[in-house]
């Protein structure tokens, strides 16, 4: 019994010490749960937009729009930006499409809602990248776009200058409405790339019906609207663009593309040659390799020979063909009597090259041909008969300085003041005969053509003598442009005027580029007739004759006789230098 009394008092006291033990320890701190702070009413989100907007005139009528947007609180939670579009776009609110004015020409949207124009969450211009999209509450895509110092939403200038940020509310403005189907807006360019003198086709939607109701403007230069329609404008694109920003003033409003054009620049090099004697003929095959006349001289004798560029290499030929006298011999096409001139390439990788010799001397004139594969034997095609309009080429009598194939590899030749046509069965036809430039332009007397041009069924032919460019289509013959002043000038048609306009040659875009010789003032040149007649000097005038590379104007050539196109869009010309130049666009 007193063993179990003492065990109890035992736990007892044990119980009571850890009793005391307890009392004494301190208390562990108690961390205080965090406060949420209050997220913004509706309507104090509201009162904030207003406020932003309160005082600003041109942005009362969305501010008022805005109080009865019907934001719930689950849309301004998290933050939203609002972009507020002026008063211009809600003046009317109506179910139809009207005009604000018959002198601003508004139109404005019938079904626009304030929720288009704001954002979930709040936007950090200064964090925020140029091609953003956002989708607005209404579901509606937003695309934030940077064109210079210029910020764009969905084409429309934005004010970069923050109306108010906080309360969980970004305002912007902008500086007129967002892009709506019944808007006029730019959606693309046919192609980003350009260059100062090509059309550029720009589309959009409700643009100005007629061309004067579009002012084109790229870097602030006004441009000339050759076309409009409400979904399209064609224009040149003007000289002395650098940036590449697009605008149109119309309807009221100034729109501005969604990206800058990227303005192409002419650069000049040398490919081939060190001097000698001239290029008068340039042309290129199907894979690109470029072939030329190369008159060169050895000393004081004539060396003349074909040459061809391919993959960076210089290859020369002096082809041979059967002796005409019939003794079984081949005999040297070319020799110090011959002069090379026009040179073209077939579809059948035939090259076809035009020399020239006088009566009296032991060269050979006409048309001969070779093969690429063999290129030092050479079969003399055509010139060698007695009648400039014979009807077969093997009675045809030829004095040429141009020849160019067309798709079906018809041979189109300028000879005795007419445009000539050889079928590849060597039947003769007349395109334009001398006496059709002298109907077309009665001050025409002689015609003299060192380039021909084909597209489909349209001719063109330069005219060194009267300083212009003819074309031939199904409308008849006519003055491209050009007008017998013969000092180099940038104009539209007959308004431009030529030196001496030399090779031509078009390439895909519908570009005629012509070799032009401004005698008179040593300036050797490149210039471009536009689809629409708009002429544009590219590259050349620097160094008065001297052959320079360079950009543009910088450039400088040794005289200018020939030049061809490659399939990628690359210009080679063939100078009095003996040089080959080449130009890109880049």
């Amino acid at each position: 019994m007193n063993k179990i009394h003492q065990l109890t008092k035992c736990i007892l006291v044990l119980i009571c010490v850890a009793l005391f033990a307890a009392s004494c320890k301190k208390s562990d701190p108690v961390t205080p749960k965090p406060v949420e702070p209050a997220k913004p009413t509706v309507a104090e989100v509201t009162t904030s937009v207003n406020t932003a907007l309160a005082g600003k005139d041109t942005l009362s009528q969305f501010a008022t729009m805005f109080k009865a947007a019907g934001l719930t609180q689950a849309e301004v939670d998290a933050g939203v930006t609002v972009f507020a579009p002026s008063n211009k776009a809600y003046m009317l609110k109506t179910t139809s499409i009207k005009k604000v004015t018959a002198s601003t020409d508004v139109y404005l949207p019938d079904s626009s809602v304030v929720k288009d124009y704001i954002v979930p969450g709040k936007v950090d211009i200064t964090k925020t990248t140029s091609g953003t999209i956002f989708t607005a509450l209404s579901g509606k895509k937003l695309v934030l776009t940077k064109v210079g110092d210029k910020w764009l939403l969905n084409g429309v200038f934005l004010n970069i200058t923050v109306l108010s940020t906080g309360d969980n509310a970004v305002v912007f403005s902008l500086a007129g409405l967002l892009n709506t189907s019944t808007l006029p807006h730019i959606t693309g360019v046919a192609d980003v790339k350009t260059f100062p003198g090509w059309l550029l086709t720009i589309y959009g939607a409700n643009l100005g019906l007629t061309a004067d109701k579009n002012v084109v403007k790229v870097d602030g230069i006004v441009a000339t609207v050759h076309s409009a329609s409400p979904d399209s404008l064609i224009i040149s694109v003007p000289q002395g663009v650098q940036a590449g920003l697009l605008t149109i003033d119309t309807k009221g409003r100034t729109i501005t593309a969604p990206q800058n054009l990227t303005v192409q620049k002419a650069n000049v090099t040398t490919i081939a040659g060190t001097g000698g004697g001239p290029v008068q003929g340039v042309a290129l095959d199907a894979a690109d390799n470029v072939y030329w006349t190369d008159n060169y001289y050895s000393g004081n004798t004539s060396a003349a020979r074909l040459a061809k560029y391919s993959a960076g290499q210089i290859s020369y030929y002096r082809p041979t063909f059967p002796n005409p006298n019939g003794d079984g011999r081949n005999i040297p096409v070319l020799n110090s009597k011959t002069t090379l001139w026009a040179i073209a390439a077939n579809s059948q990788a035939q090259i076809y090259f035009a020399s020239q010799a006088s009566p009296d001397t032991s060269g050979y004139r006409g048309i001969f041909r070779i093969n690429a594969a063999t290129p030092t034997s050479a079969e003399w095609w055509t010139g060698f008969g007695v009648s400039a309009t014979a009807t077969t080429k093997d009675n045809l009598w030829v004095h040429t300085s141009a020849i160019t194939f067309d798709k079906q590899d018809n041979l189109y030749i300028y000879n005795g003041g007419n445009v000539q046509r050889i079928t590849p069965a060597g039947a003769v036809s007349i395109v334009i005969d001398a006496i059709a430039f002298k109907s077309a332009e009665p001050s025409v007397q002689t015609v003299s053509s060192y380039g021909i041009a084909l597209s489909g069924s349209t001719t063109y032919v330069s005219d060194a003598t009267n300083g212009r460019v003819w074309v031939k289509d199904n409308s008849g013959l006519k003055v491209l442009a050009g007008n017998n002043t013969h000092v180099a000038k940038d104009g539209v048609g007959t308004a431009a005027q030529f030196g001496a306009p030399f090779g031509i040659v078009l390439d895909k875009k519908g570009n005629l580029y012509v070799c032009d010789n401004d005698y008179g003032t040593s300036k050797f040149i490149i210039r471009m007739i536009n689809p629409r007649g708009v002429v544009t000097t590219i590259a050349g005038g620097a160094g008065a004759g001297a052959d320079i590379d360079g950009i543009g104007a910088a450039a400088g050539f040794n005289g200018v006789n020939a030049i061809a196109v490659d399939s990628k869009g690359v210009l080679y010309v063939g100078t009095d230098a003996g040089t080959i130049r080449k130009i890109t666009f880049q």
